[in-house]
């Protein structure tokens, strides 16, 4: 394809407009078609649809605002368009005159092309009856269907800021910019904001932001702090409002107690829940002592204990803190009959008990209700900075937004609220303009799907839109608001959920419980999870009766139907369960464990292949008869695709299943578009070593492995382009062919580099392809068309880039850099269609909307992320901030009980919204429902789930077992416990299922099937011939030949030990104790330099803790022993080290001398003054197995330690090894946290000098505390 002929392409889809609603169109009838998406009570047209009672009485009820509680697959867009048709066709109100909300364009697609097939429906039958009148009216229902307000918000609120722009000095021409041309231009903004601050005196405020929150790399935290604000402050209807309105909350009077914040209700219910935990537990412990004959009274002082925690709950903070203060458990003495197991039992439930009591005290009542109370109030000056320094970014990005006429889609939401809110409105009272009225006027209804998604922004505009009448009509399903990334707020649900049954004059709410998808079974398997885990405490939704899914679908009997029997498959791979048991959240136990989930998507691909070969049918919908299962009616659901979708692919690929993943992600890594960037920056700068060698490798200049080390030996002083110039000098003594090549290289790096300052960069990419032939070359490769397909997205994406305001080759390979930097990857080029017969592998929140066949949930044994609650500054919409106190002079950082009671709420909710997920994911089933996790130790997981409901009374199991929860299979299997079908989960843990009370819905029908193997199956080495012979009947690729493997292994090779090359070469002994240290503020793996501190931030009348720690060191390591080391004598022989410029002259003041004597008059330091050989600062370097500190480290591969040993000095018996440390630590405290490091130091001490260490000491300057390490 040439450069014109892709212009031509880009002329088409200029003038894609024409087209594009037929496009739409045709796309939405096919989905229509495949899913037959909330199409209820029959299975072809709508117009004889026989409606439900609920469904009738939210098509006709007029004269209030509605709210539709739809649940999953309940025909809520059948709904709406039904209402829409008998708005128009009952109450004369013209199609134009309705405004309909939708979430996505896609649904607007959709739901504008039902209205219309269904108006097209009426005017045939009116024909037909020759109603001359309804004609015309249909007629011009029709012509009016194409100006309609049917379309999302965003769209909504262009329309309005196009036609009155001229009320809020917009410029009428803005256009709406992409995402990332948006994030470049914010990023760019953010970095002048911050370069300003630097710049300003008195910027003290700002200097602790950056110190409290930046780190010693860069400002990056600080920028994403900002952004963060930023995006939710634009998620609320007045965002300056809102920032001012979060400093308020830090506003205490200095007289006042912990009772009058926010934040200390939070914490009482988290008390509560802890309370009715330990009572559970305590409960259990009685009756299970007393059905063994013993009366244990330790368990009835407990009780006695916890009771006085629960009757101080309606106290105050004080006396609160008195009573946990106070708190103290008493021996557990037991009679000496007792059997071992019950013994240990009772003390692994006591243990739990003071756990999560003592986890208490310690988060909340570690300190006095006074000084917690304090270091709220002084957070109030930092608070307002960061909202203010925010505000400034708002206002700046604004503007540079408006200097460059474009927008984004925040501020078309925001530009339509100026347009119909008065300058005086707040969020509490919206006052609408006249424009506001006028819009009003023009709309008989309004209605908005998905309102469960909404925001506070949305719902102030579609206030003012509704004005003060009663038309509104609200369709959602709270249970499957799983948006809160996107900032939405379910609450704005829930409050009418609540609320319009209690207003029936003006509000009604209907509720659609019938799912009109699934099967009986499926939903009843749906209804007894969630009936018990889906609670108002620890969902925010409770999931009651009127909750429940009901089938409102008959079924046909079939013997060769699928089994609709739900399936749960549980791996166990061995090792203990602390990995899924309830504990503390930590970064180690959140990272992805791609090797155990081979296993899985191994078991998966088994599992699709057996239901394939069994010759099942499913349910067509459209034909309303069963026909043969296909690989299209499979898909493959997971929460997060990162890293499990490739290997689902290469699992199902290997047992020869088709398979397809529209990934978001992974473009940047695919070999043709490294290949092509990598080309593209030696373009712009031939002095990057890396780069240039990948260009030179490549099959475009084919160099050798040889013949780069040869170029290289050319010039080792220089870069790599030094060398090639070297190399292609005249007088080099460089092989003939190979300074030919190097030649022509230098050559054509020229001429494009030359092109490159002619040509636009696509016109540029394009014309690579042409003259290396790398396009051509990528369609012989594996996988061509997808590769070919990339290479064409990479010219598109720079075609669109240069209609933004920034052009050329060097900004946009910064633009694509910024995008790589922060981990926004883009997606691979799509190839398959819809109607494609292949497996699909999709996330859970790709498939919201969508029905299959069968649907498969993979991966439920991974880790619930918590990772919000662990930010540097938590952000909550309703309850403000949560900061940590930092005290930068002696390097301390503890949070306040803000963010202790924020952490906690964002905990709950985030765990809500992921148990809504699960929910979402297991209604997109029709057929049939499979769910799959991987779990370590499974015996021991069993014993868990088991106890935890084993002695339950109630249907629903209590908050705290569900907020408690790490993974997914934490909420299935404990309910699952509790079914008739569970009772291999009993047998697992080593016990028999007991009788329990009769739980609703458990007439559903479960398998659970267990898979012990976890070791990586081999590939087969010969495919049957029945495999042969089905691939071709299915046009499928036949068994590779070793040839065909030889070229594909040469044309697609990959790095074998990716994960290798993300081990640095090198670390330091205080890198790798940081990576051990629990809760790491970040990965800090990459050694940190030391960089000369600018000279304003040098001029600081507080050292920062890294400095005082060099400062105290340095002096350590200078001070002369022999010499006078009295008061005066250190004093001295500091001026003497100022003088000699080791220190700073005004450090001097700042070495702490009390310390320094004190350890020379310690024991230890007296053996230091008589040895005979002392060592200070001692550096070593040594050659480490990377497995030690890497898990997923290849056997073999080995990693350069360094480090720096202060204190070293020989005796008699060996050698005494000192560390010093300046931080807050204490005693034990200081040995756990630096144990690994000081083992590290002994270690290579023997294996340098061959000596033993007999003897390993900390000195603590902060206390003056000499601690021993054993």
């Amino acid at each position: 394809m040439s450069v014109k002929k892709i212009q031509n392409t880009k002329a088409i889809q200029e003038n894609g407009a024409a087209f594009s609603k037929y496009a739409v169109n045709g796309i939405i009838s096919e989905i229509n078609q495949r899913f037959a998406v909330d199409v209820p009570g029959k299975y072809k047209g709508a117009e004889k649809m026989a409606w439900t009672k609920e469904q009738e009485e939210a098509i006709k009820t007029r004269g209030k605002n509605i709210l539709v509680a739809a649940a999953a697959g309940s025909g809520k867009t059948a709904v709406l368009v039904e209402r829409i048709i008998r708005l128009v066709l009952d109450d004369g109100i013209d199609i134009n005159e309705i405004l309909v909300v939708t979430f996505t364009n896609a649904a607007a697609a959709e739901m504008r092309e039902r209205i219309g097939r269904r108006l097209e429906e009426q005017l045939t039958a009116a024909a037909e009856q020759k109603q001359l009148a309804m004609m015309k009216k249909l007629e011009r229902q029709l012509v009016l269907l194409n100006a309609s307000s049917i379309s999302t918000l965003h769209s909504f609120c262009q329309s309005i800021v196009r036609r009155y722009f001229h009320e809020i000095n917009v410029d009428p021409k803005f256009r709406l910019a992409g995402e990332q041309e948006i994030n470049l231009l914010r990023q760019d903004v953010l970095a002048a904001l911050v370069e300003e601050q630097y710049e300003t005196e008195n910027n003290e405020l700002f200097l602790h932001f950056v110190d409290s929150y930046g780190s010693e790399r860069g400002d990056e935290a600080v920028y994403e702090i900002i952004m963060s604000l930023y995006g939710y402050a634009m998620s609320q209807p007045f965002p300056e409002q809102w920032l001012h309105q979060l400093a308020q909350y830090f506003c205490l009077p200095e007289s006042g107690s912990m009772d009058d914040t926010e934040w200390a209700a939070i914490l009482k219910d988290e008390l509560t829940q802890a309370l009715d935990e330990c009572m559970a537990i305590n409960a259990a412990m009685e009756e299970t002592a007393s059905q063994c004959g013993y009366e244990i009274k330790a368990i009835q002082n407990d009780l006695e204990l916890l009771n006085s925690i629960g009757g101080e709950l309606l106290s105050g903070w004080s006396e609160l803190y008195a009573v946990m203060n106070g708190l103290h458990f008493t021996v557990m003495r037991l009679p000496a009959d007792v059997p071992e197991q019950l013994k240990d039992y009772l003390k692994n439930a006591r243990q739990k008990i003071k756990d999560v009591i003592g986890g208490i005290v310690t988060d909340f009542f570690q300190m006095p209700p006074e000084k917690l109370f304090r270091d709220l109030h002084l957070q109030k000056e930092n608070v307002e900075f960061i909202c203010n320094l925010t505000e400034q970014f708002l206002i700046a990005f604004s503007k540079a937004k408006h200097d460059r006429v474009i927008a984004d889609f925040n501020d078309l939401e925001h530009f339509a609220l100026q347009v119909l809110a008065t300058e005086g409105s707040t969020a509490q009272q919206l006052i609408p303009t006249e424009t506001a009225g006028r819009i009003s006027e023009k709309y008989k209804e309004i209605m908005v799907d998905e309102y469960q998604d909404t925001n506070g922004v949305q719902e102030a505009i579609i206030t003012l839109i509704a004005g003060n009448k009663t038309d509104k009509f609200l369709v959602g399903d709270v249970k499957q608001s799983i948006y809160r990334f996107r900032l939405a707020e379910p609450a704005l649900f829930m409050e009418k959920y609540r609320n319009y049954p209690r207003q029936q004059e003006c509000c009604q709410r209907i509720d659609l419980a019938k799912n009109f998808r699934s099967k009986a079974n499926i939903l009843q398997a749906v209804n007894f999870i969630f009936a018990q885990t889906m609670t108002a405490k620890a969902a925010e939704v409770e999931y009651g009766e009127k909750e429940a899914l009901a089938c409102g679908l008959s079924f046909p009997e079939q013997e060769e139907a699928i089994d609709d029997t739900v399936e749960l498959i549980l791996l166990d791979k061995g090792g203990t369960a602390g990995h899924n048991s309830p504990g503390p959240d930590s970064e180690e136990e959140n990272e992805v464990e791609l090797t155990g989930f081979s296993a899985e998507a191994d078991c998966i691909a088994k599992r699709i292949k057996k239901l394939m070969n069994e010759g099942k049918q499913v349910f067509d919908k459209q034909s309303g008869s069963y026909r043969p299962l296909t690989y299209r009616d499979i898909v493959i659901l997971l929460r997060s695709a990162a890293g499990k979708a490739a290997l689902l692919l290469e699992a199902l690929r290997d047992n020869n299943i088709p398979s397809y993943a529209a990934l978001s992600s992974g473009y940047f890594a695919e070999t043709e578009i490294r290949t092509m960037l990598a080309l593209l920056q030696v373009i712009d700068n031939p002095r990057q070593d890396i780069p240039l060698a990948a260009v030179l490798y490549s099959p475009m200049l084919n160099f050798s492995t040889e013949e780069l080390a040869q170029i290289r030996l050319n010039d080792m002083a220089g870069d790599l382009f030094d060398a090639l110039l070297q190399t292609g000098t005249p007088d080099s003594e460089a092989a003939g062919t190979l300074k030919d090549k190097v030649v022509n290289f230098l050559q054509q790096l020229n001429r494009w580099r030359t092109l490159a300052r002619q040509l636009s960069v696509p016109e540029l990419i394009w014309r690579l392809y042409d003259e290396t032939g790398y396009y051509d070359y990528c369609g012989g490769m594996p996988g061509g068309v997808l590769r070919q397909a990339n290479l064409r997205m990479l010219y598109d994406r720079a075609a669109a880039y240069e209609e933004t305001d920034y052009r050329g080759l060097f900004r946009f390979l910064r633009f694509v850099g910024k995008i790589q930097k922060s981990g926004n990857d883009l997606s691979v080029a799509r190839t398959l269609g819809e109607n494609e017969d292949v497996v699909r592998v999709m996330t859970i929140h790709k498939s919201k909307g969508l029905e299959f066949p069968v649907v498969i949930i993979a991966d439920l044994g991974k880790q619930i992320n918590l990772a919000d609650s662990r930010q540097a500054l938590l952000i909550h919409k309703k309850y403000g901030l949560g900061p940590y106190v930092y005290n930068l002079q002696y390097n301390v950082r503890y949070p306040t009980i803000a963010r202790q009671a924020i952490a906690r709420q964002i905990v709950k909710e985030s765990k809500a919204e992921e148990l809504r997920v699960l929910y979402v994911g297991m209604t997109r089933a029709r057929d049939k429902l499979i769910l799959t996790g991987t779990v370590k130790n499974l015996p021991q997981k069993a014993a868990a789930w088991c106890q935890a409901v084993g002695s339950l009374t109630s249907v629903v199991l209590p908050p705290y077992q569900v907020l408690n929860a790490k993974t997914y299979l934490d909420w299935i299997c404990p309910a699952l416990v509790r079914h008739q079908d569970g009772a291999i989960l009993h047998e697992l843990s080593g016990g028999s299922k007991k009788a329990s009370l009769a739980l609703p819905y458990s007439d559903s029908v479960w398998k659970i099937e267990i898979e012990n193997n976890m070791v990586a199956v081999a590939k087969e080495k010969e495919v049957e011939m029945s495999d042969v012979f089905a691939a071709i009947k299915k046009h499928q690729p036949l068994a590779s030949t070793p040839a065909k493997e030889w070229v594909e292994k040469r044309l697609g090779w990959h790095y074998t030990q990716a994960f290798n090359a993300q081990i640095p070469s090198k670390l330091s002994v205080t890198e790798i104790k940081r990576r051990f240290e629990p809760e790491p503020d970040t990965a800090n793996i990459f050694s940190a330099n030391e960089y000369v501190r600018p000279r304003f931030l040098q001029e600081k009348t507080v050292m920062t803790g890294m400095e005082y720690g060099t400062l105290m060191h340095s002096v350590m390591q200078h001070l002369d022993l022999q010499g006078d080391l009295s008061d005066a004598g250190i004093k001295k022989q500091l001026t003497q080290m100022a003088e000699e410029e080791i220190i700073a002259v005004e450090q001097v003041s700042r070495v702490n001398r009390h310390s320094i004597r004190s350890f020379f008059r310690s024991p230890l330091g007296e053996r230091l003054l008589i040895a005979k050989e002392v060592r200070r600062e001692m550096q070593f370097s040594r050659m480490l197995e990377a497995d030690r500190f890497y898990d997923d480290a290849r056997p073999g591969t080995q990693i350069f330690i360094q480090g720096v040993i202060d204190l070293l000095f020989s005796e008699k018996n060996g050698l005494v090894l000192v560390d010093y440390k300046t931080d807050n630590c204490r005693g034990t405290e200081a040995v756990e946290k630096y144990r690994m490091q000081v083992e590290l130091y002994s270690e290579a001490v023997e294996a340098i000098l061959r000596q033993s260490v007999k003897e390993k000491y900390l000195y603590l300057f902060h206390s003056g505390e000499v601690v021993r390490v054993k």
